[in-house]
């Protein structure tokens, strides 16, 4: 997977865009590179686009490995994730991803089929100076 971060010049959330094979290794990595931007880590929302990414390798296995990663890294509790999809079998997939990852990590996720839609749906928890 070849993934692309994208910071926002308002500072309201970070993208991050995934084009290629999803894979548990690689989106371990993703987040680890997410991690790395200025505070991500401290509750700065997030926008995860796959619209150009393959998801139909994705596997059980690979879900465990990345909720183990994000079991080890500190919670994030007061953040909204956007997960941006198109395709009707990977909005039912991310779908899955959102009930698996709540109980294990507590943060409010959403899958959209719209940027706009998600990016209104980031903005709107935004205050300025958190």
């Amino acid at each position: 997977m070849h993934f692309q971060i994208r910071t926002r010049p308002d500072g309201k959330f970070v993208e991050g865009i995934c084009h290629g094979a999803v894979t548990g290794v690689s989106m371990v990595e993703a987040i680890t590179e997410m991690r790395l931007v200025d505070g991500y880590s401290d509750g700065l929302n997030a926008l995860w686009d796959f619209r150009e990414a393959d998801l139909s390798t994705l596997t059980v296995e690979d879900m465990k490995l990345m909720l183990d990663y994000m079991e080890q890294t500190p919670k994030r509790r007061s953040v909204r994730i956007a997960i941006l999809a198109l395709k009707d079998a990977d909005f039912l997939l991310l779908k899955l991803w959102r009930v698996v990852s709540r109980r294990r990590y507590g943060q409010t996720t959403k899958v959209f089929s719209s940027h706009e839609d998600a990016c209104h749906w980031l903005e709107e928890s935004h205050t300025p100076g958190d």
